[in-house]
């Protein structure tokens, strides 16, 4: 009987695991940089949040969940949620620190370090110019350097291909003028399935949990605060794939929104 109570416990312990849902406490690290205001999104629920001075921070998870952890100045690291984080509550995440790579400079061995005798010592190529090339003496700048339009178009020759051919003025933009101009109501309409269809697209990346819940955006005002952020740089991110810099961008620019209303 022993024997068959242990493993239906380890099942039932596993089973709670992967159902349940526990806040998770978390510690984001390393040796030379601040670690305040790291991004944490799970990738499965659609929550976020951002670390405090200490790089601590909270997080509902389950098993198999995947957190998503970026910064600035760090390297993108993605964490699967196992069996044994959730049975500790404890997370330790070190992230690595980005270093920009300065190109080589070479400094030329005759140059001794002062301007002045440096200066003196430098050859100046000669231009291979021809110096009459930079003589505008002979130039009179008082005439109009371009002929009257009439005087032009009367010197072309008509366009014969254009009166004969109907397909060759197709071809040249010959329907120019006759094709339909689109009304302000055709424009705003096309401006407006192109909005719904970018926050359409804004709205899967994110779920409405996760705006009105870790945004604290009322549901309603999605959109606005979609629109907002526009300004500050979100069609160009999510169009280049920058999908966490998105997310960033959302997080950083909630409170300014709820701030003006």
């Amino acid at each position: 009987m022993k024997q068959l109570t242990i493993p239906i416990l380890l099942f039932t312990v596993n089973l709670i695991c992967a159902q349940e849902e526990t806040v998770l406490l978390g510690k984001v690290t390393n040796d030379s940089l601040s670690v305040e205001g790291i991004h944490v999104f799970n990738k499965s629920s659609g929550k976020g949040t951002i670390t405090n001075q200490n790089g601590e921070f909270n997080m509902p998870v389950k098993l198999n969940d995947t957190l998503s952890i970026s910064g600035i100045q760090f390297f993108y690291r993605e964490i699967l949620i196992t069996k044994d984080m959730i049975l500790h509550n404890r997370i330790a995440i070190d992230l690595y620190q980005k270093i920009n790579v300065l190109e080589a400079v070479e400094i030329s061995n005759h140059l001794i370090g002062n301007l002045a005798e440096d200066a003196a010592t430098i050859q100046i190529p000669k231009s291979k110019i021809n110096p009459m090339a930079l003589n505008f003496s002979m130039i009179d700048f008082s005439k109009p350097v371009t002929q009257n339009i009439d005087e032009i178009d009367r010197a072309k020759p008509p366009d014969i291909m254009g009166l004969v051919d109907p397909a060759y003025m197709k071809g040249i933009g010959g329907t120019i003028g006759l094709k339909k101009r689109e009304t302000s109501e055709e424009k705003k309409l096309k401006l407006l399935e192109s909005r719904d269809d970018f926050n359409n697209k804004i709205k899967m990346l994110l779920s409405e949990k996760y705006f009105t819940e870790t945004l604290k955006i009322p549901v309603n005002e999605i959109d606005g605060f979609i629109d907002f952020c526009k300004r500050k740089g979100l069609v160009q991110l999510f169009n280049s794939g920058r999908k966490m810099e998105t997310i960033e961008l959302m997080i950083k620019e909630a409170p300014n929104y709820l701030k003006q209303e």
